[in-house]
């Protein structure tokens, strides 16, 4: 599977080019875990008569059942999505919303499954140490507003990442974001 994620090159770029791109799409690490994940789902198939591609749904319901009791939330979607990127790169069509699919995990995740952990929160001493470790160049004076701003914002990660210079206004009490109450 290590050469899976090089086949994909959008035709609008030259072919080394998309395909420098496309191999850069996943880290190193979401690499060698899909392999792992992938090697196992082989393994699996072979143990109980499916053929990997392309997998039937129901093959693959029966496949997260068998991992229900040892493996988490987590590594249940990771293994589902080293599968789907197989079928798409295969060119097999892929449906992880299949009902056969999206139920058995469901039910899985009902009965073994834990509640997503919510992270702590920082600390205003913990942002005032995280902001003096910033550098004074252009990119720790970059860090320091992001920190600064997610704090003070109390904003999730996916909404600080979100935020594009054009959605900022500023005033002489600071930076006023759309939705706040400036």
């Amino acid at each position: 599977m290590s050469d899976l994620p090089a086949r994909v090159a959008p035709a609008a770029l030259p072919a080394s080019e998309a395909a420098a791109y496309a191999a850069g799409s996943l880290s190193a690490a979401t690499r060698r875990a899909y392999r792992a994940d992938w090697a196992d789902w082989i393994s699996w198939c072979s143990q109980h008569g499916h053929p990997p591609l392309p997998a039937a749904p129901e093959a693959i319901a029966a496949y997260l059942a068998s991992l229900a009791t040892t493996h988490g939330r987590s590594a249940l979607r990771r293994r589902l999505s080293a599968i789907g990127l197989a079928h798409a790169l295969a060119g097999h069509p892929w449906n992880p919303g299949h009902p056969a699919i999206r139920h058995t995990l469901r039910g899985i995740l009902r009965r073994h499954g834990t509640p997503a952990r919510q992270a702590a929160a920082l600390t205003t001493a913990e942002i005032r140490r995280l902001v003096a470790a910033c550098d004074r160049g252009l990119a720790g004076t970059r860090d320091r507003a992001l920190l600064l701003l997610g704090y003070a914002g109390a904003l999730r990660r996916s909404e600080l990442v979100a935020i594009q210079r054009e959605h900022v206004s500023f005033v002489a009490a600071g930076p006023i974001l759309p939705g706040s109450a400036g």
